[in-house]
């Protein structure tokens, strides 16, 4: 039992950043559909990352162990800039093609699963059940993604004018957060 709620929380401290980007995300104004496909990428990739970090082992975060944080802040960091700079360009159809594009998700949802590579480390050396940990991993990650999207759309009708600007100031703070370890 001790095991799980040490999983448990595990996934809630790498979840908090996905919940953060997610409310960003959702500040900008997505559909029901969007928010969906945003949470499974980003459930994915968490998880898979974990598992990926649960088969390197040892060795690979001896070389990755002192950067990831930099990999993962760096993108969120391009990718807040990215939203400023369409939001103050003035092309309302980046707003679409940013959310509906599958090649930014996949890089948001990559920035912030590079510390489940991390976790899975620590997982495979603890003996920690792997069923349990992906599925906790998953069900955590995916449930703080929605919600966060959620908390954002509707936030974002009573700040409509400014969402896109705050949702890209909002993920370059987590960027910089995770980049020098505040996350």
């Amino acid at each position: 039992m001790d095991k799980l709620l040490a999983v448990v929380l595990l996934a809630l401290s790498t979840g908090i950043d996905n919940f953060v980007v997610s409310a960003a995300i959702g500040l900008a104004g997505i559909n029901a559909r969007h928010k969906i496909r945003i949470a499974l990428t980003i459930g994915i990739f968490e998880t898979a990352m974990t598992i990926a970090g649960l088969f390197l082992g040892d060795r690979a975060s001896g070389l990755l162990g002192g950067y990831t944080h930099w990999v993962g802040g760096l993108l969120l960091l391009g990718t807040g800039i990215y939203i400023i700079y369409s939001a103050k360009k003035g092309d309302q159809s980046a707003k679409k093609k940013t959310n509906g594009k599958l090649a930014q998700q996949f890089i948001t949802a990559m920035s912030l699963s590079i510390d489940n590579l991390i976790v899975g480390f620590s997982i495979g050396s603890q003996k920690i059940p792997i069923n349990e940990a992906i599925l906790v991993i998953a069900v955590i990650s995916i449930s703080l993604s929605l919600i966060g999207m959620e908390l954002g759309t509707r936030l974002s009708h009573k700040i409509e004018e400014y969402s896109e600007i705050i949702s890209g100031i909002i993920i370059i703070g987590v960027g910089l957060a995770i980049t020098f370890k505040i996350l």
